[in-house]
């Protein structure tokens, strides 16, 4: 389970086995502005927006568990963490009973390539064979993850899907993520969160309908809790 805590917040919000949405709908202006600075810009005492692994009792970090995205329209698919998990599934494959002769011999043709290049223009080098692997071919040839799909929630559940299979991102923040969306677009990218077992925190600046299986909390203009 994990908590989302914070000083000024008096409830609290949690994702667990059957919970995986929650809202915090914040009206008042420079509260927001406050909690989403934290976001990114966490305090030093640890006392601002705060997510918490209940079971392990430990704050989950914002660098690498927390993925913060303000503008949906720009998801980053080669996000480098992303990115250098990839590289690193690729080299455990490439190493697999299925691919190792077949990447061993690939390496050979470079080495070999590579010397006969050496070669023909009589240059005094040779090429040492040290071990290289698989990532660090892909990183020469501008290896990148690709979404083809048009459809907006799609290409953000597809995201969310990256980046937990190959980032471990453990939540995923939204700011105002609602603003980009229609009623049956929000409905439909629910669905598909809780489908697939995501947790996803949405932070908005105004309280909209939202189905029974969003956990919400709405501070006012006032700084009330509702």
């Amino acid at each position: 389970m994990i908590r989302l805590t914070h000083p000024s917040i008096t409830k609290e919000l949690t994702w667990t086995e059957n919970q995986h949405v929650c809202e915090l709908v914040i009206e008042a202006p420079t509260f927001f502005r406050q909690v989403t600075q934290e976001i990114n810009f966490p305090l030093e005492d640890g006392t601002g927006l705060n997510f918490v692994d209940a079971d392990k009792g430990d704050s989950l970090k914002m660098s690498s568990q927390v993925d913060v995205i303000y503008n949906p329209q720009k998801l980053d698919f080669n996000n480098r963490r992303a990115v250098a998990t990839l590289w690193k599934l690729l080299v455990k494959s490439s190493n697999s009973e299925d691919f190792y002769l077949s990447t061993n011999r690939l390496k050979t043709k470079i080495v070999k390539y590579l010397g006969d290049v050496v070669d023909s223009e009589n240059f005094g080098f040779e090429i040492v064979a040290d071990d290289f692997t698989l990532d660090q071919i892909a990183k020469a040839v501008n290896f990148h993850i690709a979404s083809d799909d048009e459809d907006f929630v799609e290409i953000l559940t597809d995201y969310l899907e990256v980046m937990v299979e190959l980032a471990k991102i453990k939540i995923f923040v939204f700011i105002n993520l609602r603003s980009y969306m229609t009623t049956s677009d929000y409905e439909r990218f629910i669905k598909n969160i809780i489908n697939h077992q995501f947790d996803v925190l949405l932070i908005e600046n105004q309280n909209r309908t939202s189905p029974d299986v969003v956990q919400k909390i709405i501070i006012d203009q006032d700084l009330c809790e509702i």
